[in-house]
Formats: C-alpha cells, structure tokens, sequence
C-alpha cells in the first residue's frame, strides 16, 4: 500500500518527493491525504466523504 501524507495547511502541489512530477497543479486542502498510484502515474488526494481526485503525471529519476 502506498504511503499516505497528510498536509497540514492548503497547498498547491507540482511534484509529490523529487521524483513524481504532476502534468496541472492541484490544491490539496488542510487535513487532506494523497499518495501516488503508481501503476497509473496519478497523484490520488481523498477529499474526504469518500471522494478521490486523481491527478497525471510523471515519473522523473534525474541524474
């Protein structure tokens, strides 16, 4: 299962860690979770009452 972080103040995400880049930002709101779904290169934020947003992107490993 992947890792879920929690964000503890309204952000407007580009990338998730340094390698996972997403195509549009997106805001996650406080006390809001994502985690990267890997097997279909989306960033998946529960926006709580069982809705998930799913966001593409990509993958980047720099040198």
């Amino acid at each position: 299962m992947p890792e879920r972080i929690t964000v503890e103040r309204l952000i407007l995400a580009d990338s998730a860690g340094r390698h996972f880049h997403l195509i549009e930002p997106t805001f996650i709101d406080a006390g809001q979770t994502y985690w990267i779904d890997r097997g279909t290169d989306e960033m998946c934020v529960d926006r709580g009452d069982g809705r998930v947003s799913r966001h593409p992107g990509y993958t980047c490993r720099g040198r």
